[in-house]
């Protein structure tokens, strides 16, 4: 966008100095990475975050399956990499700022409102997959 003159600078719009970059975006500048360490979390999933190839096949290893935890995981990761793509064109293109944890509500309540269109039978999880969907 920068050689286009549709940005004026290639410097990240996170302010953290970098250029931009795909493997800087998703979850290399310390903004993205912050949020979704706290998604993770609320997995229960402590870890440090993967450079951004290998934490697409972190997700292709651990969302195989249509169960309750996969299909979750699968909701969560495109709502967030949606969202920090929203918020990096909210920053070019509006100039407005959300904070990080206005970017974590909106990928919860996307989130919510996916499972609630799910046919699941939530009456029917264990209890570590009642607590996965009280985190969320």
């Amino acid at each position: 966008l920068s050689r286009l003159g549709i940005t004026s600078s290639a410097c990240f719009v996170f302010n953290c100095g970098e250029n931009e970059q795909l493997d800087h975006l998703f979850f290399g500048c310390p903004y993205s990475k912050q949020i979704w360490a706290q998604i993770l979390g609320k997995f229960n999933i402590i870890r440090p975050i993967l450079p951004w190839a290998e934490e697409i096949q972190w997700m292709v290893d651990h969302t195989k399956g249509n169960k309750f935890p996969q299909a979750l995981r699968k909701l969560v990761f495109g709502a967030t990499v949606y969202h920090i793509w929203m918020e990096r064109n909210r920053r070019i293109f509006k100039n407005c700022f959300l904070p990080l944890q206005s970017i974590i509500h909106k990928v919860q309540c996307d989130v919510v409102g996916k499972m609630a269109g799910l046919n699941m039978p939530f009456d029917q999880v264990d209890e570590h997959h009642h607590s996965l969907g009280t985190n969320w």
